[in-house]
């Protein structure tokens, strides 16, 4: 293990990996549900799919298959501990993805559009936990992550380490360290298994504690620039994840241009929230807009946006890209066989970086990346 040291104020910052619902939030059966309903084949018609290549994890690299369903079997594994790519983000011109299980790797395209990866993992830290986020912070990268007790095939007991949930990379010195709110350090039996980021520094906590008699939560805001950290409650924790709503004056016009035309394509039945997930390439914090603040189940539609252009990859593999004009269009990635799913979406100089996992209930067997020049 490399050589790992308690951070100190100039790292870290986390953001909100899935907006919750009003109350306590999306419990990790429920949020496992939720990113099942992103499952589903690409329709017909709109822009044809260009070459693409398909990327398979295997020992937390990743390695070109033909096609994912062709691709070797895997074990399935609860969604919280198996190598999936759990989260993107740039760093400047940096791509990073976060291997569940594993680590970090950057993503790089040539100019012909292949794809080259440098691995940044630690076993002692990111086995048997579940990463949710990364963050670009001040020339690093954090990484949030958590033991997630009710998904796990480890008991917390047998983790080399503990009390751990905030991990920075740092690229100019190739290491690993830690950032440890005063909470964590005064209760380092309880899990961050709610973190949302309203900047680069200052974070909203949701602490657990679980036993066999009870299950506790507390709330805190961490400023990671001065290291202070407050008290909270759940409903500032609540907002601090996202904005209940699509349209209306707390949500942009053309954020609402694009998730009015994306509610239209999917027609969503009663009951059922769609929730946007948006990943601006100019900004380090992610932010949440979901259509209903409480439903019964919800489908998660990850949005990238890049110099003001959008880009929204719905449940059926159609991704819906408007311009800054709002003019729209759409792109059919191609058809993932039964049991497979996109989860996410990035564009890299013309090329879509699109994560891919196969999926059952909350179990994830195969997964990895779809890398594919845009039609144009």
């Amino acid at each position: 293990m490399r050589g790992l040291r308690k951070d100190s104020a100039s790292h870290c910052r986390v953001r909100p990996g899935v907006l919750r619902a009003a109350g306590r939030g999306l419990t990790a059966l429920a949020l496992a549900l939720a990113v099942s309903a992103c499952g589903g084949r690409a329709a017909p018609g709109g822009t044809s799919a260009a070459a693409a290549r398909w990327l398979q994890l295997q020992n937390g690299a990743f390695v070109a298959v033909a096609r994912p369903d062709a691709a070797p079997a895997v074990a399935t594994r609860p969604w919280t501990v198996q190598s999936r790519v759990a989260d993107l983000a740039f760093l400047g011109d940096t791509l990073y993805a976060a291997i569940n299980g594993t680590g970090i790797a950057t993503i790089a395209i040539d100019a012909s559009g292949s794809p080259a990866f440098t691995y940044h993992g630690d076993p002692l830290i990111f086995a048997h936990r579940t990463i949710t986020t990364l963050v670009p912070r001040q020339g690093s990268v954090a990484v949030h992550l958590y033991y997630n007790a009710l998904l796990n095939d480890t008991p917390q007991k047998d983790l080399a380490i503990a009390g751990i949930s905030l991990v920075t990379w740092l690229p100019a010195k190739g290491d690993f360290t830690f950032l440890i709110p005063p909470f964590q350090r005064k209760n380092p039996e309880w899990e961050a298994a709610g973190f949302a980021a309203e900047s680069e520094n200052s974070f909203d906590f949701e602490w657990k504690y679980s036993d066999t008699r009870e299950t506790r939560f507390a709330y805190t805001r961490f400023h990671a620039d001065t290291q202070a950290e407050e008290r909270s409650d759940r409903d500032t924790y609540a907002a601090a994840l996202g904005v209940p709503a699509i349209s209306g004056p707390s949500v942009p016009t053309a954020l609402a241009a694009l998730f009015g035309t994306c509610r239209s394509a999917l027609s969503p039945k009663s009951g059922t929230a769609l929730q946007f997930t948006l990943r601006s390439r100019e900004s380090p914090v992610r932010r949440n807009y979901r259509s209903e603040a409480q439903s019964d189940a919800a489908v998660l539609v990850p949005v990238f946006e890049e110099n003001g252009s959008l880009s929204a990859l719905l449940p059926s593999g159609t991704v819906i890209v408007m311009d800054t004009a709002g003019a729209t269009r759409t792109v059919k990635l191609p058809r993932l066989a039964r049991g497979f799913r996109y989860t996410d979406i990035v564009r890299v100089n013309g090329v879509l970086i699109v994560p891919w996992e196969e999926s059952t209930f909350t179990d994830v067997g195969r997964a990895g990346i779809l890398v594919m020049s845009e039609p144009r």
